[in-house]
């Protein structure tokens, strides 16, 4: 399991590799029914409030505490694997969800997860595969759209 203490006290933005492992409905806030085929899902966010990366990532790792954002539903029926975060002042989830719908296989499903808010026009900041997809690509692809470097923490 991840030691939460390695993830610094610092702002950052961050992308949780999940695993669902058969197909589901999802009761998803204001979202309402979702279908939630199996596969792989990364879920980008920022994380700018106190305690930085640390709290917000460790939250949602835990799957602790009430359901506020969309990620709280998913975490009830989806397994962390892996965290990839970056150090920044500046929220790069738009840049991160929009290049990592771009990999072959990626699909959006459920349209505005995680994107409510989003200025962008993201359609969303949760990206499916149907299958096993490498975090290490992840990383490579989401490290050169930051220009800095991606840390990787499997969770297993």
């Amino acid at each position: 399991m991840i030691d939460l203490q390695d993830l610094p006290v610092l702002r950052g933005t961050y992308a949780l590799h999940l695993s669902v492992s058969h197909a589901q409905p999802i009761n998803v806030g204001r979202l309402g029914q979702c279908h939630l085929p199996a596969g792989d899902y990364f879920y980008v966010g920022s994380a700018c409030g106190a305690g930085g990366l640390q709290a917000r990532v460790g939250r949602h790792v835990r799957g602790d505490g009430n359901r506020h954002w969309h990620i709280d539903y998913l975490r009830a029926v989806a397994e962390v694997r892996d965290v990839l975060y970056t150090v920044t002042d500046r929220a790069l989830e738009c840049e991160w969800g929009q290049t990592l719908a771009q990999l072959p296989h990626a699909f959006i499903p459920i349209p505005h997860f995680g994107s409510s808010d989003c200025r962008s026009g993201c359609a969303a900041h949760l990206v499916a595969f149907p299958r096993y997809v490498r975090p290490a690509s992840a990383k490579e692809v989401l490290s050169a759209v930051s220009a800095r470097p991606v840390v990787q923490l499997r969770c297993h």
